[in-house]
């Protein structure tokens, strides 16, 4: 597999994505002072911008090379966050990680909402007039501001191989500042611009009503906090290197490396089959977060029966019942379906069978405690679960009906519940 998309970056071109920069704040720049733009049709640049941005951010934050940072807790999101799956471009190593899936379904729909409030209080407020200038000139600098944009993504992210050094939610925080400096930008311009009563909405366009000064230099504002950004790794490296913590330091994880060497004569223990199924039932007492959501839909339902729509009522009656108990499965599945428990003399391999990659691996002198509990579904199918404590972590060993070959391997016996 060829890593990445082509070799190194020449070291003579270290900051050849500054051009990018420079081409698209060169638009407006030029516009103003030689073209004598007026306030909407920068405010419109600015939107565009704005609105390729966001697109660049989605773009990065799919093929970010970094697995997410996830808790281990949170029903579904904590199982995949301990897989390291990702299918890539061929012939690359880009790809698209499982892990970054929860966050883009989190995170695209908040930036559509920020698309749609920053559009309101731009374009929204002064609105779009008709062009002074040719067509063919404005879609010429919608043009470069597009290209200008896509080539610092192309370049930056992809040709020089950032994303190996992002996470989904890096690569969307590397977005946020020049997003907040267009809202900013916006923000100014509107202010400047915008006429105080409708009566006066025509004086927005006509020449000289805002002075070309002031909007140079909110063109160089722009400019500089484009800058600030491109260099912001700098600013990263100072922050590393010295006791002074300005809070932009933060290295995103990366893939665990698990040592899934085990002896040949090594045991293998698996959750019963009707564990494997039915363990996501008792999962909820752990999860009451599931629990939750079935009592929000409950309420959307009681709603719809004080109305005597029962047509309505008793579908979400239902789905209150089955959707916790669904996310609640789900979540018991993609952690234990496939698992397995390799355990010789020396330590116990999870290894997951369907996605064919070692989760973990524990050692006799790497627990600090250990337990054994019973559930009700435990005691109906003679099973018993194995808890391990870690310093960083809590290991389940679910619904085993041979409890005795995992903690043999441990030094200590394990502490069971009372009678």
């Amino acid at each position: 597999m060829v890593p990445g998309l082509v070799g190194e970056s020449p070291e003579w071109l270290p900051r050849f994505e500054v051009f990018g920069v420079l081409a698209a704040n060169a638009v407006p720049l030029v516009g103003v002072g030689a073209l004598g733009w007026q306030p909407t049709t920068l405010i419109l640049l600015y939107w565009v911008e704005f609105s390729v941005v966001l697109l660049a951010a989605v773009a990065r934050a799919t093929f970010a090379g970094r697995p997410s940072e996830l808790d281990d807790d949170p029903l579904v999101l904590g199982a995949l966050a301990r897989r390291s799956l990702h299918v890539t471009v061929p012939r690359t190593d880009i790809g698209i990680r499982i892990s970054s899936v929860p966050v883009l379904l989190i995170a695209t729909p908040l930036l559509a909402l920020l698309w749609f409030a920053v559009s309101g209080v731009t374009v929204g407020v002064v609105g779009v007039a008709e062009p002074e200038q040719p067509e063919w000139l404005l879609g010429l600098a919608v043009l470069t501001i597009v290209v200008a944009e896509a080539g610092r993504t192309g370049f930056e992210y992809f040709y020089q191989r950032a994303y190996r050094e992002h996470s989904a939610q890096t690569a969307l925080q590397g977005v946020l500042f020049r997003g907040g400096a267009l809202f900013l930008v916006g923000i100014c311009v509107v202010v400047v611009a915008a006429p105080a009563d409708a009566s006066a909405s025509s004086t927005i366009r006509n020449p000289g009503t805002v002075g070309v000064p002031l909007l140079l230099g909110i063109v160089g504002l722009k400019t500089a906090l484009d800058l600030v950004d491109q260099y912001a790794d700098r600013l990263e490296a100072y922050d590393e290197a010295t006791n002074v913590s300005l809070g932009v330091a933060y290295d995103p994880p990366t893939d665990r490396e698990v040592d899934d060497n085990v002896s040949e004569d090594a045991a293998c223990v698996r959750p019963t089959l009707l564990g494997r199924l039915f363990g996501g039932i008792t999962g909820l007492v752990r999860h009451p977060n599931a629990a939750v959501v079935g009592v929000f839909i409950g309420l959307i339902a009681l709603l719809f029966a004080t109305g005597r729509v029962w047509s309505v009522a008793v579908p979400l009656a239902a789905a209150a019942v089955m959707v916790p108990f669904g996310l609640s499965s789900a979540d018991h599945w993609l952690r234990y379906a496939g698992v397995e428990y390799r355990v010789d003399g020396d330590a116990i391999v999870a290894y997951d069978r369907l996605f064919r990659q070692p989760l973990w691996r524990v050692e006799p002198w790497d627990e600090r405690s250990l337990r054994v509990e019973h559930d009700w579904l435990d005691g109906r199918l003679g099973t018993e679960t194995v808890v391990v404590e870690l310093d960083d972590d809590t290991l389940r060993l679910p619904h085993l009906e041979d409890p005795e070959t995992v903690l043999a391997m441990f030094d200590r016996r394990p502490d069971r519940p009372a009678g």
